[in-house]
């Protein structure tokens, strides 16, 4: 195992989870029906993207079993960021949330089908970085990085294909446009040699965030987050 280096937490354990990820293999060739039989995975890069994650889930976690002083906290369910919290005695003080991506290449290999989903703008644990509120596990800013797990993959025989692991900063990968037309999620850069390079459109963490917190987000939904806090504060008061 890497040893993690406290005087460069974020390149230490992306390289610990890196190293972690060496041995995975992706062996799913189809869908074993009852009878027997096995069909092909559909063309969907939904569901193979999702197959793939699963499978990179549980190696994760058969790697950690062997890791006695780093602890690895899965999301309570999968509306809850990240996918994985990571603390223990091994990184200790510091914390690490890593999400997994997996994205379908384009046939010519240089770029990606469509936008990786790098985050998400409008969620409260977004906007109030410092709280403890819904959706996450732990308060945004106490994370010492936001790293995403991104397997890119070739849909080939009707299964996922030539897996490449990268092991990325989301704010390094961002770019300023919107992953969807309808939703408020941020999206990373298509090209896949900017993927492996870490580079989006900022210069900073502080620029990413200033910039995607000061997106204009539903006038309803920060209602109801005022009226949350002011329901906190009444409660405390005397």
């Amino acid at each position: 195992m890497v040893d993690f280096d406290p005087s460069n937490p974020v390149q230490s354990f992306k390289a610990i989870v890196a190293e972690m990820m060496a041995g995975y293999r992706f062996e799913v060739e189809g869908l074993y029906l009852k009878d027997g039989t096995i069909r092909p995975l559909p063309s969907e890069a939904a569901v193979v993207g999702k197959i793939v994650e699963v499978t990179i889930h549980e190696h994760l976690l058969r790697q950690l079993l062997l890791q006695r002083n780093l602890k690895a906290i899965p999301a309570s369910s999968d509306r809850v960021y990240p996918d994985v919290s990571f603390n223990g005695p091994m990184i200790f003080p510091h914390k690490f949330a890593l999400d997994i991506k997996c994205a379908r290449r384009q046939k010519n290999g240089a770029m990606t089908k469509s936008a990786i989903t790098i985050g998400t703008f409008d969620a409260e644990y977004f906007r109030y970085p410092d709280e403890k509120v819904g959706n996450i596990m732990m308060p945004y800013a106490s994370y010492t990085a936001h790293l995403s797990l991104i397997a890119l993959y070739s849909y080939e025989k009707a299964t996922a294909r030539d897996i490449e692991i990268l092991v990325v900063e989301k704010w390094r990968v961002a770019t300023k446009k919107h992953a969807s037309g309808t939703r408020s999620y941020i999206a990373a850069s298509k090209r896949i040699a900017d993927l492996r390079a870490e580079r989006g459109g900022f210069e900073s963490e502080e620029e990413f965030n200033a910039y995607w917190r000061s997106q204009v987000i539903s006038e309803a939904k920060e209602a109801r987050w005022r009226s949350k806090r002011e329901a906190a504060r009444a409660r405390k008061a005397p």
